[in-house]
């Protein structure tokens, strides 16, 4: 068994809670005040399915990126956070520190689509020039299997046809697309873009691959930054909450 606090001091020592945004809300969602962890769990989120995974594998920590809890809780009636304090079971998040933190959630990200040397034009976004152009649609199927997404949604008034630049920035980075229109980039992968941010996408394409796709690649490099401390790590079976038809 590893001392808890040894474990959340290596999270936060890698992703300060100084970086964590204004709304947001990083940190413990359920302390019990274990003095040790058995095992932990990692997932990128705190749902029936990864809290059932946490209790079948007998983890007592559970460490997600998206918080449980962003609002102010009047009385605690939730199913889920009431089944996690049966079970003795803590929840701690690492959420926009971790997205802005040096070896982010987005470095994760384009670690896993084989960019490097990476820009950092926004604590949330990054661009990588590529070595040679590429052909939008075979760069876009690459992208597809290296994230595992059944389907990429593409923007692109402009019809880019190849890629040089690449601006990234895992989970919702649709906020950001105004922004990018100042910057010489050919293609902005992120997720969940909703329909008012793409009609602002000027002179470049954005592949939405999901937010959940983007940011899954996160959760090894947690697990480990974790692992250090020699507690046993097990990465949470997650799916998207949707099927296509």
């Amino acid at each position: 068994m590893i001392k808890t606090d040894e474990i959340i001091s290596k999270i936060e020592k890698y992703a300060s809670l100084d970086l964590m945004e204004s709304w947001d809300n990083s940190g413990w969602q359920i302390n019990l005040h274990h003095d040790y962890v058995n095992r932990v769990l990692i997932a990128l989120s705190f749902t029936k399915e990864t809290l059932s995974e946490a209790i079948t594998n007998d983890c007592d920590l559970i460490i997600t990126h998206h918080p449980l809890i962003f609002d102010k809780l009047s009385k605690i009636d939730d199913s889920n956070i009431v089944e996690a304090i049966k079970h003795n079971i803590c929840v701690y998040s690492a959420h926009t520190n971790l997205d802005k933190t040096y070896g982010s959630t987005t470095d994760a990200l384009a670690g896993v689509l084989g960019f490097k040397n990476l820009i950092t034009v926004d604590e949330c976004v990054k661009i990588a020039h590529l070595k040679d152009e590429i052909d939008l649609m075979e760069l876009l199927q690459t992208v597809k299997m290296s994230v595992g997404s059944e389907r990429v949604k593409v923007i692109n008034p402009s019809n880019v046809e190849t890629v040089r630049n690449v601006a990234i920035c895992a989970g919702a980075g649709g906020s950001y697309i105004k922004k990018l229109n100042e910057y010489d980039i050919d293609l902005y992968i992120t997720g969940d873009i909703k329909f008012h941010a793409a009609l602002e996408v000027r002179g470049f394409a954005v592949a939405d691959i999901g937010h959940f796709e983007s940011e899954l690649p996160v959760l090894p490099l947690i697990q480990g930054l974790i692992a250090k401390t020699g507690v046993e790590t097990i990465i949470a079976q997650e799916h998207i909450p949707w099927e296509y038809i």
